[in-house]
């Protein structure tokens, strides 16, 4: 009896781990993210990002500040705060721009940070070495494998009530 209840469970989670690996539906999810200022108080002052790129996006320390529209974000600081250190900014055909930020605004005071973004250059091949590159494989779920283990542990569940009768 402890052997069939040990051959079902592996047989049980090796099942739930092959589903976890095939995916059941190719799944794309789209988000938008808007953000607005937290009022903490204090004294406020403000970057303003100019970039030669429209709908390039803005991060300072990896946090999200926004999108570049007509040439400009405006990002507004706590001039008493933790000062920001980094910028990143970054378009689709572009080349990551990165650069450290060394002014903090005052009150009421706005710092510029010029970006110009380069586009990004790919290799040329001539068209006698040109090869055709494989469609990388959809992106898996693994949802699947919590569900299985449970139902491993009801089935082990059930059984060990059993033998106890």
């Amino acid at each position: 009896m402890k052997k069939l209840i040990l051959v079902l469970f592996v047989c049980i989670a090796m099942i739930g781990c092959v589903l976890a690996a095939v995916p059941s539906v190719n799944l794309t999810v789209t988000t938008t993210a808007t953000t607005a200022p937290q009022l903490i108080g204090g004294s406020m002052g403000t970057y303003l990002v100019q970039a030669n790129v429209n709908g390039a996006n803005v991060s300072f320390d990896s946090d999200y500040k926004g999108v570049i529209t007509n040439g400009t974000l405006a990002v507004s600081v706590y001039s008493t705060g933790t000062p920001y250190r980094t910028i990143s900014v970054q378009a689709p055909g572009y080349a990551l721009y990165t650069a450290n930020i060394t002014q903090v605004p005052g009150n009421q005071e706005t710092i510029d940070i010029p970006v110009t973004l380069i586009p990004a250059t790919q290799p040329t091949v001539p068209a006698s070495e040109a090869t055709t590159a494989a469609a990388s494989p959809a992106p898996t779920t693994s949802g699947s494998l919590p569900f299985a283990v449970f139902g491993a542990f009801v089935i082990v569940g059930i059984f060990a009530i059993r033998s106890r009768r």
